[in-house]
């Protein structure tokens, strides 16, 4: 369970998320109390807290605190048990090695960490138990709408409104046409042409695509569309050839779906990404200040027009940011032509732009728009709206790519991807695909190593 994905959950399920972490606050609670009525001499309270942060963060990032009805009890106790006892023992070796308790005196420790995983684990159960309860009285399903008519539409219908406590509000199905089979199940909504203003004007949590084999191209343009609405969007397994790689399996409980726009990096990556790229930005920032000024220097005698180039880039779920580099082209290079494709020996490149470009020093600004947060170090590149319109029309699962944030550097340009034409760019999503869907600290490091060296060698356009 990730905080971001909170934007896709309805209120039930941020309950059960409470729940869930009051309860582990209280197993602890009640832990303690255990262990200080034995009458030792352990200092109760300095245990519990002192290793309360730690496991509530090991539970968190394990999911543990996903409200989805469908997680597995046996496999949730078995995880609980696993980190709690990883925490504890080492703990507890800690405190022995260090002199702060003999051996003998460990007992209270095991007391404690036992009496914390039995009481964690009964109160889990019993959350889950009144959770599931609940959804098959009706309540707390999440608002559920189908795309699609045929064999595989109905059967999960049919199981969605015979087991409600898979979690599942059906709310009805979108398809050409209606089907007498499909209406059997549920309500006929309209088109596919029409979903955009049933969702506008409707809470709906979850978006399940069925089609046909043969209607992949429409199974990406439905995609495409809704990406960045806050719903998820699940497809059924049968239809994984047709974007494979980008996506990300989940079982649930016998209906096994493919969901499409999961968030991409749990938190503590997140918060240990934007770390590295603060610290990367200042440090070259402050290091390089007078190669910077040099570049600036070089850049105002070369030609007419301002040292810096600005221009409107696409960021992070579609919004727009103002891009900073230095200029490398002739002042108003593109009054006449607007919005075009660089080629590789462009005219509107001044002299020196060329030596910046082969050397990528004419992005350095960017590490300002690093600190302002509306890039990363690592990421996909940023592109103009124009260009982003034209490549949405003819690559309906280009908005996928806005799911991160972009970046300086990236996969697909240490890849040596270069855009001249949409036939680049279908070539480049691949590698920014890759890089989404496999997005790691070492990942991100590596890509920083294989930039230098591009640099270096001036691997640049």
């Amino acid at each position: 369970m990730k905080f971001r994905e909170i934007k896709q959950h309805h209120m039930p399920a941020i309950i059960s998320i409470t729940v869930l972490f009051i309860m582990d606050s209280l197993a602890f609670y009640c832990a303690y109390l255990v262990t200080e009525n034995m009458g030792s001499e352990f200092v109760g309270i300095k245990y519990p807290f002192r290793v309360f942060i730690i496991i509530i963060f090991l539970i968190y990032i394990s999911k543990r605190y996903n409200p989805s009805p469908t997680v597995s009890r046996s496999h949730e106790s078995k995880t609980i048990i696993q980190l709690i006892y990883l925490i504890g023992i080492v703990y507890i070796c800690y405190r022995i090695f260090s002199k702060s308790i003999s051996i003998d005196k460990a007992q209270y420790d095991l007391v404690f960490l036992h009496s914390f995983i039995f009481i964690d684990i009964l109160f889990r159960l019993l959350v889950r138990s009144t959770q599931r309860y609940f959804l098959t009285k009706g309540y707390g399903g999440r608002a559920t709408i189908i795309v699609g008519s045929g064999e595989d539409a109905f059967n999960l219908a049919d199981e969605m409104n015979r087991n409600l406590s898979l979690g599942f509000v059906l709310r009805g199905y979108f398809n050409e046409y209606e089907s007498i089979h499909m209406s059997r199940y549920c309500n006929y909504l309209g088109t596919p042409i029409e979903i955009k203003t049933y969702l506008d004007n409707h809470n709906i949590n979850e978006m399940i695509i069925v089609l046909d084999n043969h209607e992949h191209e429409k199974l990406l343009q439905i995609i495409g569309k809704f990406n960045l609405y806050d719903i998820c969007i699940k497809i059924i397994p049968d239809m994984y050839e047709a974007i494979t790689g980008q996506v990300r399996i989940e079982t649930i409980r016998g209906l096994p779906l493919l969901n499409i726009n999961p968030d991409i990096i749990t938190e503590y990556q997140l918060f240990i990404k934007r770390s590295g790229d603060i610290f990367l930005a200042i440090t070259a920032l402050i290091l390089f200040f007078p190669f910077y000024l040099l570049i600036a220097l070089l850049v105002r005698m070369s030609s007419s027009g301002t040292i810096l180039y600005k221009q409107v880039r696409v960021g992070l779920n579609g919004e727009t940011f103002v891009l900073i580099k230095f200029r490398t082209m002739f002042d108003d290079s593109e009054r006449t032509t607007g919005p075009i494709w660089a080629e590789e020996n462009d005219g509107r490149i001044t002299p020196i732009g060329k030596i910046l470009r082969k050397y990528h020093f004419d992005e350095i600004p960017q590490l300002l728009n690093v600190l302002w947060g509306n890039m990363s170090i690592i990421g996909p590149r940023p592109e103009r709206p124009k260009i982003i319109e034209e490549l949405v029309r003819d690559i309906p699962y280009y908005p996928r790519r806005l799911k991160v944030k972009p970046g300086i550097t990236g996969w697909a340009q240490i890849m040596g991807v270069y855009d001249r034409s949409v036939d680049d760019v279908h070539n480049k999503l691949k590698h920014d695909f890759y890089y989404i869907e496999n997005m790691s600290i070492l990942l991100d490091l590596k890509i920083i190593f294989m930039t230098l060296w591009v640099v270096l060698r001036g691997g640049g356009h």
